[in-house]
């Protein structure tokens, strides 16, 4: 991970940022490929990356002027857009998250993230995660993200590396998916 630099997305990124996260689209990989991990959901455009930039955060891992991945976050507002995301947080009240409905806490949407094929097992999913939470505003506790059940790579790596805890499945439109969880935790004090 020599050399990495995690920071927030700028504008020149995004591009970058497209052509990554379509590399890695379910729809554009053989089914051999997606034993490797993949996106469920595509962007629509630059304009789409900026406002969730602006909306919470969009990070990047880059290397030598490269984004070698990224990881989005979004508001509870801004995701209601989204038919999964909006699904999703409808199972809120009656999913449990320790000890208490996931709708009782101030949570942000966690996902898309990628990292680039040559790069995956190298910890820049943790460096993304960690850089992450560092742009997270305090008014945040939990932090939410659904995976595709058919992709037990990126379960692994969200479960046993970022210590997510699976809270239960669901189902939308045919397909299944996890609903995961994560603590916010509260930034040290300076």
């Amino acid at each position: 991970m020599a050399n990495i630099i995690f920071r927030r997305a700028l504008v020149g990124d995004y591009p970058e940022i497209i052509a990554l996260h379509r590399q890695n689209l379910f729809s554009n990989l053989s089914e051999q490929e997606r034993q490797n991990g993949f996106l469920s959901i595509d962007f629509k455009d630059n304009s789409q990356l900026a406002a969730i930039n602006e909306d919470v955060a969009v990070i990047v891992a880059v290397q030598e002027n490269t984004v070698v991945g990224y990881v989005c976050a979004t508001s509870q507002e801004y995701s209601q857009q989204i038919p999964l995301l909006k699904y999703m947080m409808s199972l809120y009240p009656e999913t449990m998250f320790q000890r208490q409905p996931l709708s009782n806490y101030r949570s942000f949407s966690y996902g898309p993230v990628c990292v680039a094929d040559a790069y995956r097992g190298t910890g820049i999913l943790q460096g993304l995660f960690q850089a992450l939470l560092a742009q997270i505003p305090t008014s945040y506790n939990a932090g939410v993200c659904f995976l595709a059940k058919d992709n037990p790579r990126s379960l692994r790596a969200h479960t046993q590396k970022l210590g997510m805890e699976i809270l239960r499945d669901f189902e939308f439109k045919g397909k299944s998916y996890f609903l995961l969880g994560f603590p916010v935790p509260p930034l040290p004090h300076s």
